[in-house]
Formats: structure tokens, C-alpha cells, sequence
């Protein structure tokens, strides 16, 4: 994803709650983890920096990793003195460092971890059940906001009946594909946006003629179910899910082998041959390919919630004609319906190391910080997460932080009504300043067209909330930790379908071949990957 991108989805999207956070403040009992000069009870963590984190924070204020607003918040409330046992520059540094801390055992009191770092430290025993501490000191605030993505994202981290993470939740409804079509061509073909597959291609031919020379089509690139120009939701329209485990019958299944399959894969050909589909798109990766939308040469794709901040922000910004919405994914046919694809998007959660003494410090700090960036009574998110004025991202200067699964959906439906008023009325933290943005790109500033895109009239949260009222949706089934053939295979076997699938696609191979394939992979591994899926299955229900 491009770089943009990654700097404005670091702004933390807060849901305003009416709940009052009630966090466990005071010392706790037992036995210290260790006790700083000042006689706090040091708390210890590992961490990475990066350059949006120079850029945006420390270049603007006399604040470090160790000594910043919220390391003196959580002194002041819990008498937690927070320490770094190291900080790298950068996610690769940052792995080496931790797999080895896994290796020595020599872990932190608190760490973040992905779910194949849960396993490996639940499998090493570096970790501890962490239920009783969240049961007990967990306030009402933070129960709620963990609840509100639902029970995957604690089961993912639940293994052989132990919950070993809090998870630091995201939202899952926001995995949903959408088409974004670039309104004022569709506006010069006279034409409505297209409801189904037929028609898209139609208004895609209309649309190249548009482009001109250089003219992409539908724009896609070599990461085929890649959520950015991705053919997700062509595929999902003919009810395949690629990449998911989906329920066949009483069992699970590999989405990527499912029959279904084979009906989308000759449509993707078809496109491909006609030029529909580009023909270069085998050597764009998302960041190539978003070049022809900024350029002008494309007005159709397949993307998820966020594509107006980038790239199509970039392309507004160069034409001042230029205009996107958001429009439901088509289908097969008028009236079938799509049933979209919804997988776990929580992929990270905290642990407690087996040797920390004080387990209850992450509850009481998880406590402490949804009180000050969530809390309706506190209003305090505009010092300790978003500060404004070129300022962003301070919640990130405190060692664990929180989201909430349907913060931009509540921030989106909160700001609707002042849109209209041209009113904030009793809007604070991010939902004021979302309402901000919205309103100034309404009044023409488009610099920040993207953000009303997002949450304004007609933007991607809107058609989200459409997709969640309808409830027609097939999930990914499978969020536990991966399985022995997983881990070994998993990779190749995917690597397989995914060459043989660009074969079908642009010709080099039949659509007979899909079943060829298939009888690889179940041969190769696949019958024994789904065997120990579906073991899992069984236990988890």
C-alpha cells in the first residue's frame, strides 16, 4: 500500500461512547516487576519506530518514546514507570529482534503479536492466560469496545481453551469490496451505475473510449484478490471466495477450489480477451496500478472503504473535473444479489510474559487509554490522540492504544445531520474533525475531498452500513492459529492455484485446467491442510 495511504490510516478513528471508563488506578499487590529511581513499578515493552512517526510527532514536540504525555499519564494515575527494553527502525529489524527474544525467552512484560507470534509464544510457554486479569480489572468502556467486533477476535487468541490476548480490535465490515466509479465519466455516458456484471462492462468500453490512448479498463493488478484493484468482487458476484474457508455443508472448505470458481475464471478470461481487463496487469503491483487512476486513464475498480484518501485523492488533486463514488459491487444478473466476502480484520493482540508480576498493568492501561481518547465526559482525545494543527498521532507515543470495531460507521452517521446543517453542534474529538473535513471539502476545498468521500453523503461508510442492514454476507471461517500443514505449505499451495489461475485468465490454459489443478493441490496437501481446518472447526464450536 502506498505510503500516503499508511500515514493517513494511522489517525485513529475514535467512536464516541456515553459510557464512562472506569479504570483500576493505585498500585497492585505483589510481588514487583521491577522499580524505577522515581519508586514506580516499571512496566516493560518492545517496539518499533518509523519515519511518520519523526515526521509527524517528535519533529513538532519535546517528546520521546520514554518520556511523552501518556508515559506521564500512566506514572501520575497507576504509578507505572513505562520502559523500552528495545526500539528498532523499521518491521523487518523489528521481527529479527523479536524472534529472538522468543528464542532466549527473554521477553518484555507486555507485547503486541500477530497471531502466528501468539502461537509460537504459547507453544514456547513465554505467555499467560490472560481472562481472570481482563474479567477482573477491565472497565465497562473497554468490555464494550472488544465486544463490539464480536467473539473471533477473542477466540482467535483462545488456544486449547486458554485466552492468551486482548485483542486490539479492528472492523471487519470494512473488508467489504465496493466499486469505485469515476462519477463525471458515468455522468457523460448518461448512464446509471451499473447493477450488473454485463453492464459494468459496457460502461467499461464507454469509459476506455473516454481515457483514450493508454486507456486501462477495469483496473487490476497482479495481486488478484488483493482488496486494492483487486478481482475480489467479480469473483464473490459468482459466490467464490478466494483465500477464505467457507461453510460446505456441515464442514469447511478452501474457498480458492470451490466450483464456483471455475464460472468466475472464465468471466475474468472472457474480460481479458476483450480488453476489459488490462493486459499489462500481470506486472503492476497496487502501487503501479494505482498510477492509471491517478493519471487519468482509468475510472472503474474493485477496492475496499479508503481508496478516496489514496490514490484517488492524488487524482482529484490533478484534475479538477474529477470525481469518484462508491457503488455496490454488481452482480451476475439483476436481482441475484451479492453475498460479499467478510473476513477478521483484528490481526494483533496484546500478551502478558509469563515472568512479568504485575499482568493486571495491561488492563489498567488499556483502561486508562480508551478513557482518555473514547470517553464522551473527558473529551480529552484532542491531547492524548489527535492533537490538530499538523500534530497527528500522539496516541501512537503510548505503548498500547485501543480502536473500536465501528467507530468510522458511528462517526459517519453522527455527522450526517450536521453535513446538512452546516452545524457541528455538539460534535467533539475525531467525529468534529471528520464533520470538519467533510464540510470544507462540500464548500470546495479539495484537499480533502477524500475524507467526504469517506464519511459524507453517498461516501464508503454509507454503503457500508447498507451492506450491514442487508446482513448478506459469507465470512472467512477460519481465524484460529495455522495448522502444522498450514505452516509448511500453505504458501506453495497457494502459489500453485495462483499460477494456474493467471494461466485461465489470459489464455495460456483452458478452463478445464481448474480441475486439474485442483486434484494437485488436494494431492500436494490441500486434503490434508482442510482435514486439520475443519479438526479445528469442530473444537471451536
Amino acid at each position: 500500500m502506498k505510503k500516503s495511504l499508511k500515514r493517513m490510516m494511522v489517525v485513529s478513528f475514535a467512536l464516541v461512547l456515553s459510557v464512562s471508563a472506569v479504570y483500576a488506578g493505585g498500585k497492585s499487590q505483589g510481588a514487583q516487576s521491577g522499580t524505577s529511581a522515581s519508586g514506580l513499578t516499571e512496566v516493560t515493552f518492545v517496539r518499533s519506530s518509523d519515519d511518520t512517526m519523526e515526521i509527524n510527532i517528535f519533529s513538532k514536540i519535546p517528546e520521546t518514546f520514554e518520556e511523552n504525555r501518556w508515559s506521564k499519564l500512566y506514572a501520575e494515575k497507576l504509578d507505572y514507570a513505562v520502559k523500552y527494553l528495545w526500539i528498532t527502525k523499521g518491521a523487518e529489524q523489528y521481527t529479527q529482534k523479536f524472534n529472538a527474544a522468543i528464542a532466549t525467552g527473554e521477553l518484555p512484560d507486555i507485547v503486541e503479536v500477530n497471531k502466528i507470534q501468539l502461537k509460537q509464544l504459547v507453544d514456547a510457554d513465554l505467555i499467560i492466560d490472560i481472562k481472570p486479569y481482563f474479567d477482573e480489572y477491565a472497565s465497562d468502556l473497554l468490555k464494550n469496545m472488544i465486544a463490539q467486533a464480536g467473539d473471533r477476535a477473542v477466540q482467535a487468541a483462545t488456544i486449547n481453551g486458554v485466552q492468551y490476548g486482548v485483542p486490539l480490535v479492528d472492523c471487519d465490515l470494512e473488508t467489504a469490496a465496493m466499486l469505485w466509479i469515476r462519477q463525471d465519466w458515468l455522468e457523460k455516458t448518461g448512464k446509471t451505475a451499473p447493477a450488473t456484471l454485463d453492464e459494468l462492462e459496457s460502461m467499461i468500453v464507454e469509459f476506455n473510449r473516454i481515457a483514450g490512448s493508454g486507456a486501462i479498463g477495469l483496473n487490476v493488478q497482479n495481486d488478484l484478490w488483493n482488496g486494492i484493484f483487486g478481482l475480489g468482487g467479480l469473483f464473490q458476484a459468482y459466490g467464490a471466495y478466494p483465500l477464505f474457508w467457507v461453510k460446505t455443508g456441515s464442514q469447511l472448505g478452501y474457498g480458492s477450489v470451490q466450483p464456483q470458481m471455475k464460472d468466475a475464471l472464465a468471466k475474468a478470461a472472457q474480460w481479458y480477451k476483450s480488453g476489459i481487463i488490462d493486459r499489462e496487469f500481470l506486472v503492476r503491483d497496487g502501487t503501479k496500478a494505482s498510477e492509471g487512476s491517478v493519471a487519468g486513464k482509468n475510472g472503474v475498480f474493485y477496492g475496499r472503504h479508503a481508496n478516496s484518501l489514496w490514490p484517488l485523492q492524488d487524482n482529484v488533486n490533478n484534475d479538477p473535473n474529477a470525481d469518484w463514488l462508491p457503488y455496490p459491487v454488481p452482480a451476475v444478473q439483476r436481482g441475484g444479489g451479492v453475498q460479499l466476502g467478510l473476513s477478521m480484520l483484528t490481526s494483533n493482540w496484546y500478551a502478558v510474559s509469563k515472568n512479568c508480576k504485575h499482568p493486571e498493568a495491561l488492563i489498567k492501561m488499556l483502561n486508562l487509554y480508551v478513557d482518555k481518547v473514547f470517553d464522551e465526559k473527558n473529551q480529552e482525545y484532542s491531547y492524548y490522540a489527535n492533537p490538530g494543527n499538523g500534530l497527528e498521532g500522539v496516541w501512537r507515543l503510548s505503548p498500547v492504544h485501543m480502536n473500536s470495531a465501528n467507530k468510522n460507521q458511528v462517526s459517519a452517521t453522527n455527522i450526517a445531520q450536521p453535513l446538512v446543517a452546516h452545524s457541528p453542534g455538539s460534535l467533539w474529538g475525531e467525529q468534529l474533525t471528520m464533520y470538519e473535513y467533510s464540510q470544507k471539502a462540500v464548500d470546495g476545498e479539495r484537499g480533502l475531498w477524500g475524507w467526504n468521500r469517506v464519511f459524507g453523503a453517498n461516501g464508503s461508510q454509507q454503503l457500508l452500513m447498507k451492506y450491514q442492514q442487508a446482513g448478506n454476507f459469507v465470512y472467512d471461517e477460519f481465524f484460529g492459529p495455522p495448522t502444522p500443514t498450514m505452516t509448511d505449505r500453505k504458501t506453495t499451495l497457494d502459489a500453485m492455484l495462483s499460477e494456474a489461475f493467471v494461466k485461465i485468465i489470459t489464455g495460456e490454459a483452458n478452463i478445464s485446467s481448474f480441475d486439474t489443478v485442483v486434484a494437485q493441490w488436494e494431492a500436494s496437501g490441500g486434503a490434508a491442510m482442510t482435514r486439520e481446518i475443519n479438526a479445528w472447526y469442530a473444537s471451536s464450536k
